[in-house]
């Protein structure tokens, strides 16, 4: 045996030590806590990301199908529906023809209300009375955001269950 060396034949190096069990507990308890807390607000946000997303793809089809409308000189409509969650959005023609393919959105709405939405051929929205038409669309956690189709046939979303 040479000299300096314990009898272990272990050699402590400055510097190199590990943690102890009460200060690994210590920090996985910490972890633990932040995660409960997080959960639940990204819950929360997640499901106000889906509707908001949801929303603005009805509106990007509410506008295609307003120009295929002026485009192909015919009335075109758009029935949006959700189904187990799934928000469908179909547009089609007179004769009932496929003007713009299926969207399938899958997103947690409970609730899609306010439709159908026609646009004659000048784009200009046909039905649903005189002013404004409103779809509204519900999430799982009863949040609603709402879409305002004028008379002239545009459209606008907003995060509430009425737009101004």
């Amino acid at each position: 045996m040479s000299a300096g060396l314990p009898k272990s034949g272990h050699v402590d190096i400055p510097g190199e030590r590990g943690f102890t069990f009460l200060e690994m507990m210590t920090v996985i308890t910490i972890i633990g806590i932040g995660a409960a807390l997080a959960v639940p607000s990204y819950t929360q946000w997640n499901a106000r990301y889906q509707l908001r997303q949801a929303v603005t793809e009805i509106n990007t089809q509410l506008a295609l199908a307003r120009l295929a409308a002026m485009n192909r000189n015919m009335a075109v409509t758009v029935t949006v529906s959700a189904v187990g969650g799934k928000v469908t959005v179909t547009t089609t023609d007179v004769s009932g023809a496929q003007v713009l393919p299926t969207q399938a959105m899958m997103v947690h709405v409970t609730n899609v209300a306010g439709g159908p939405v026609q646009f004659n051929s000048l784009g200009l929205r046909s039905g649903g009375g005189a002013g404004n038409q409103t779809l509204t669309v519900t999430n799982t956690q009863g949040l609603t955001y709402s879409i305002k189709i004028t008379p002239g046939g545009k459209a606008t979303w907003c995060a509430s269950p009425t737009c101004p």
